[in-house]
């Protein structure tokens, strides 16, 4: 195996001259911005630029993965330190709290373990499209006087940016794949139209991405596009993963212009439903796709009824791009597992499995709070207001294991026949492990707060216009959260089960 091949005494000089190269443009940015008073966001990018050229090189320095994988994993050390004790801010000195600087290495040694053994090339181009594109993108945004400003999720993004991004991805792809990429591979495609599709993916992904994090998106992003086109791995079909990005669009453009989803939520699920899609097509799509429609449907039910309840939950019905993640972030990593270890068939179990549990709590929450009685805590079994987090009642209860069936029944649409049985009584029991996990950890783990003006207990940070006071659980643990453990449970639960 070339990754882990033992380093010859020539690689390890080229390590300390790359790793001292690496020093010596965080110095440089260091002393121009201490020195010569440089902005540190200019500084910052001037970095993400030097070092996103030269780590592209290392496929060609290097032919064990050793060396560069030490680079990486040093230099994610290194910038976490400085981030948390604030120095060096040449590179990380940014108007915003931000990661960036710790994803970027990450980032590379991930692309590392990915392809350095198949295609090394798809390492140079993604971290290429990291050091050129998105820096396009947040140059041409900070230095237009009066730039056409959107937010997605926490970070201010400009169109503008978008459109730089956009283009400079598609240049950085197309040439790469013309020139970096070996010419005894066969595209299924012309690279200009695989360029594009590559190009809106990754800018839809530095569109969601917040605090730094698109440093890790947008190469891993890039490289699952490449992947999948040059790779041609069993499941990769070239003109279905057009289609998932047409259907993602599709989806995307109806559930925001019907209110069930905010423009954040919308590019959330284009890019979730051009990975399904794109990866599976209708056997893993039919699935998520129900749940969604029916999830979104129950939550117009009983509007009014719901309204008194509606400030007690941190997010509101129409779903965000945290909530869109929570619930379908799980589901797709089983789809890229499967992508990437077709011989795994029980992933599809975990698959449906995780949706179940996603379905099965909102179905839950959704009921419940419709039904007449109070509920009951899970840990103490006293009675507590509806929309407390941890509370549940039989109707909910009942109307989660209905969620769970029907995502049973879905999945069957394009599954065998032969497995109906079995597979209803595995996404069934995945929907209830799910649910509880959901309620335990809000009824004990989950942050809450207090209003100190009307006294109410809710999961949000503001109340009646005012900050809220934290009463327990972490502060780290939100809704989202609970909501990604409670499919995690799920997609473990089906997976035990089916073995």
């Amino acid at each position: 195996m070339k990754l882990l091949l033992v380093p010859t005494s020539a690689e390890w000089m080229s390590f300390v001259i790359i790793f001292s190269g690496l020093g010596m443009f965080v110095v440089a940015a260091e002393l121009i911005r201490s020195r010569l008073n440089g902005s540190p966001e200019f500084t910052r990018k001037l970095v993400h630029i030097a070092t996103g050229v030269l780590i592209c090189f290392t496929p060609s320095i290097f032919v064990s993965g050793v060396p560069p994988m030490l680079l990486a994993a040093l230099f994610t050390c290194i910038n976490f330190i400085a981030v948390r004790t604030g120095v060096l801010k040449g590179i990380h000195g940014t108007n915003r709290v931000s990661f960036g600087t710790v994803y970027y290495p990450l980032s590379f040694f991930v692309l590392i373990l990915l392809s350095w053994e198949t295609a090394p090339y798809i390492l140079t181009i993604s971290m290429l499209i990291l050091a050129l594109a998105d820096a396009a993108a947040a140059i041409v945004g900070e230095n237009l006087a009066t730039p056409h400003l959107y937010r997605l999720t926490s970070d201010k993004k400009s169109l503008e940016g978008s459109a730089a991004m956009l283009f400079v991805s598609w240049c950085v792809a197309y040439f790469g794949m013309r020139y970096v990429v070996p010419p005894e591979v066969v595209l299924p495609m012309p690279a200009f139209a695989i360029a594009l599709a590559l190009a809106i993916f990754v800018t839809a992904w530095e569109a969601v991405s917040s605090k730094g994090l698109d440093n890790f998106t947008v190469p891993l992003s890039a490289g699952f596009v490449l992947d999948y086109f040059i790779l041609r791995r069993p499941h990769a079909a070239p003109e279905q993963f057009i289609y998932g990005l047409a259907f993602g669009v599709a989806i995307a453009v109806v559930s925001h212009r019907m209110r069930l989803l905010t423009a954040g939520g919308a590019m959330a699920t284009f890019l979730l439903a051009a990975i399904i899609f794109g990866i599976g097509g209708w056997l893993w799509t039919t699935p998520i796709l129900v749940f969604f429609a029916a999830s979104s449907l129950l939550s117009k039910v009983g509007g009014k009824r719901k309204l008194q309840y509606e400030a007690l939950y941190e997010k509101s019905n129409i779903r965000d791009a945290g909530q869109v993640a929570a619930n379908g972030g799980i589901a797709a990593l089983f789809v890229l597992l499967w992508f990437m270890f077709p011989w795994m068939t029980f992933l599809y179990v975990g698959y449906v499995g995780a949706i179940a549990a996603a379905t099965a709590d909102t179905w839950g929450t959704e009921i419940g709070t419709l039904a007449r009685g109070e509920p009951r805590s899970i840990v103490s079994f006293k009675e507590v207001e509806k929309g407390t987090s941890g509370g549940v009642s039989m109707a909910g209860l009942v109307g989660g294991a209905l969620g769970a069936l029907l995502i049973a029944a879905s999945a069957l649409v394009f599954s065998q026949p032969q497995s109906m049985k079995y597979l209803a009584v595995v996404t069934l029991g995945a929907g209830i492990i799910g649910t509880l996990t959901d309620s335990v950890l809000g009824a004990t783990l989950q942050a809450q707060y207090q209003c100190v003006a009307c006294g109410k207990d809710t999961e949000r940070t503001r109340h009646c216009v005012i900050p809220t006071k934290h009463v327990r659980g972490l502060r780290w643990l939100n809704n989202d959260l609970v909501n990604v453990a409670c499919a995690a449970a799920g997609g473990a639960a089906a997976m035990l089960f089916y073995m």
